[in-house]
């Protein structure tokens, strides 16, 4: 082995020995975080060697620059086709990667019927135990023993999403329920994997294009033509309740203590004077409280343009697209199987 391979091989050993391990944490009782730094950072390169155009930068030239001065509010659509407010998602465990990529394929269908004007119907929420559970054991195999604790990446998602693909909130052959959300359930899939009678399901309604974001700009481009964005970085916001209230335009300032997590980029106002994009996040309603811009939903905030970027820079960050969805005149019914 060549003196300066051996360098490179020490050198990066010791900066992933310095990565923190996956933090589940909570800063308060009940707030749950779960995204897996150390192993997004070992581990993406087999996404980017796996995947034809794993970049957006590689396929965003009809939509690239389109975004300069947009204003998107993409839970609109959701609210629209499912006739209710919007309901943030509550994290039971550290899955809070398939909470972001969930909710975004529940944005995207709906931006699909009425933005994109696809003839497709809505069905029901995704099934975020069956999409943790298929990130860790299906896409990053993980071994039994790295099972235990919890804990995603964004590109174990991803490429879950695009090789198998998504199930909804019903119940399936074989007495699989999950019509409501439950931690339990995730625990159980995120370390035994999608039964192998539902992988079939899931293969019919993949997300045919998840893609690498890395800039604030391409976020608002991905914004304006309907594309939500998965989020994933250590970029904290405060340790508790009292650094947890939006400022007088709906934001939250980016704070010292770091935050593993991941969320959901769901909205865009590049307005010059103070541009930003709308995070949803998955601890419920009333974990965040303060004035609000654009009527944004509860438990959502705003974040600076700079603070957003630095987010997406950190590599593991994915814009969902052409979802393969549920067709208008005939809708599968699983319970009746």
């Amino acid at each position: 082995m060549l003196r300066r391979d051996l360098l490179k091989m020490t050198i990066g050993a010791a900066f992933a020995a310095a990565i923190p391990k996956v933090a589940t944490a909570t800063p308060v009782k009940g707030r749950y975080f779960g995204w897996n730094e150390r192993a997004s950072k070992e581990t993406i390169h087999k996404f980017i060697e796996t995947h034809k155009y794993p970049y957006l930068s590689q396929q965003d030239y009809s939509i690239r620059g389109t975004g300069e001065g947009a204003l998107a509010l993409l839970w609109k659509p959701f609210e629209k086709v499912t006739g209710v407010e919007f309901e943030p998602h509550d994290q039971e465990i550290g899955d809070c990667v398939s909470h972001g990529f969930g909710l975004g394929v529940d944005f995207l269908t709906a931006i699909q019927i009425v933005m994109h004007g696809k003839p497709e119907k809505w069905v029901g929420k995704a099934a975020t135990e069956i999409l943790y559970g298929g990130g860790r054991v299906e896409s990053a195999k993980l071994p039994k023993n790295e099972r235990r604790g919890d804990g995603s990446t964004g590109h174990w998602q991803a490429d879950f999403l695009t090789r198998w693909g998504v199930l909804l909130r019903q119940e399936y052959p074989g007495g699989h329920d999950f019509r409501k959300y439950s931690g339990k359930v995730a625990k159980s899939i995120g370390y035994t994997g999608v039964p192998d009678e539902l992988e079939p399901l899931c293969k019919l309604h993949p997300v045919k294009t998840c893609a690498l974001v890395e800039s604030y700009e391409q976020y608002r481009d991905c914004m304006k033509n309907g594309y939500v964005v998965a989020i994933c970085s250590n970029v904290g916001f405060g340790e508790d309740s009292s650094e947890w209230v939006r400022d007088s335009e709906g934001f939250l300032r980016r704070k010292p203590a770091p935050w593993y997590h991941c969320m959901l980029g769901a909205g865009v106002d590049d307005n010059p004077r103070r541009p930003g994009g709308l995070i949803f996040n998955s601890w419920g309603r009333k974990w965040v409280t303060g004035p609000k811009r654009h009527n944004q939903p509860d438990g959502t905030f705003w974040v600076d343009a700079a603070t957003l970027d630095a987010m997406l820079k950190q590599g593991d960050s994915f814009a969902l697209s052409n979802y393969v969805g549920y067709p208008g005149l005939s809708v599968p019914d699983y319970v009746l199987w």
